[in-house]
């Protein structure tokens, strides 16, 4: 079923006995009886065209647990382990943002283009699709987010517009923002458009809307990255956003249109996230060795970025490695390419993986990785998550 399924799944096939990566805080606020009972049932059903989920993965990525030989269902032990598997495959309250449910969903009922198992789902009305999105949503936050406080018809009529306009070639990428927002993991994952569609429908603005407004400080717009990464560095923008920049001034009237509907929000109504702070030592010491890493078939990563975005500093006639100073800049350059505690959501990660296993179409260099194992993808998913070098303050 879900074969080479998920890729936040990929890197956690072992995850339940080496606890190689941690699990996301809300994971546990998923209801495991429900998957016990429910859900499991649905890896061991029988498909038509299609091997059963299980005869895939009991032995790959996302793993489900071997059965005894003669059992037709698992142990409580090996359930947990399921459980703890699949738990990171999905956004908690959200079945939409979720792979598990959107690999196997056919194309045209809103899925991704992933899932070499085959589209099983051709509607969002089909039973099992139905139950797996039953049981993501027990895992919804308890807290609210911001949309509560924000005006959604205001979004509707004014901002969604805005991720439809076509681009003028210049301006930023030249692409819509739902040509890519729509496709790739980002925390800005619009609903796709139905087929022949030129909007949303009210379900598929609602869910954006959700998506939307945690992007934004209400009442704040110079602290929301929604109206900060498309605009340009020298008018107040950050350096993100790998669209480019489609604003050059807060007096662009997107950015005004938009900037108003945020000051529709009560100040202080966004639900407050603790920041990942990324760290230095470890880029220098861990990360910055895989730029000049040897790939077979591959340039090294600074025989490229040494005059390309994001930039690598130039390597001294005969130095294997980067001074401090270049670090320094290299540091500030490459942690504008992710997205600080989210690995999935980071292009440094996702460029250059393969899309088999949830990578996503972009990267010139090619593709270096297979799979979310692999020892560099974990390195540099360790440094997003924020985790510090033993010789850092």
């Amino acid at each position: 079923m879900f074969k080479l399924l998920c890729p936040l799944a990929m890197a956690v096939a072992a995850a339940s006995a080496q606890q190689a990566v941690p699990a996301p805080a809300n994971t546990s606020s998923l209801d495991y009886t429900f998957f016990r009972d429910r859900v499991q049932p649905i890896f061991l059903a029988k498909r038509p065209g299609h091997a059963r989920c299980v005869e895939c993965h009991d032995n790959r990525t996302p793993r489900l647990q071997e059965l005894a030989p003669g059992a037709t269902t698992w142990t409580e032990d090996q359930s947990r382990m399921n459980f703890e598997a699949w738990s990171r495959m999905v956004v908690p309250g959200d079945p939409m943002a979720s792979r598990m449910l959107m690999h196997p969903l056919a194309h045209e009922a809103g899925g991704d283009p992933f899932h070499a198992g085959g589209k099983h789902w051709k509607s969002q009305n089909d039973p099992e699709w139905q139950t797996l999105a039953a049981w993501v949503r027990t895992g919804a936050p308890k807290t609210t987010s911001a949309a509560p406080s924000l005006d959604f018809d205001v979004y509707r009529a004014r901002v969604e517009p805005v991720f439809l306009k076509s681009r003028e070639p210049g301006e930023g990428s030249g692409a819509a923002c739902f040509t890519c927002h729509t496709k790739i993991a980002t925390r800005l994952r619009l609903q796709p458009l139905s087929p022949g569609a030129t909007s949303w429908t009210l379900e598929q603005s609602k869910s954006n809307f959700a998506v939307v407004s945690r992007l934004i400080v209400p009442g704040d717009p110079a602290k929301s990255p929604l109206l900060l990464h498309p605009l340009a560095t020298e008018a107040g923008g950050d350096a993100m956003h790998t669209g480019g920049k489609f604003w050059a001034s807060k007096d662009s009237a997107e950015w005004q249109t938009i900037a108003a509907w945020v000051r529709t929000g009560s100040a202080g109504a966004s639900v407050s996230t603790q920041a990942v702070a990324l760290d230095y030592v470890f880029f220098r010491d861990r990360v910055q060795p895989i730029f000049l890493a040897k790939r077979p078939g591959h340039a090294r990563c600074v025989e490229c970025h040494d005059n390309r975005t994001p930039r690598l500093e130039e390597l001294a006639p005969g130095a294997k490695t980067w001074t401090e100073e270049q670090s320094r800049m290299n540091f500030e350059a490459w942690k504008r390419v992710v997205a600080p505690g989210d690995p999935m959501a980071s292009r440094m990660l996702m460029h250059p993986l393969a899309h088999e296993a949830g990578g996503d179409p972009f990267h010139a260099g090619g593709k270096h990785w297979k799979s979310q194992n692999d020892p560099e993808w974990q390195t540099l998913a360790a440094w997003v998550r924020g985790e510090k070098s033993a010789g850092s303050k």
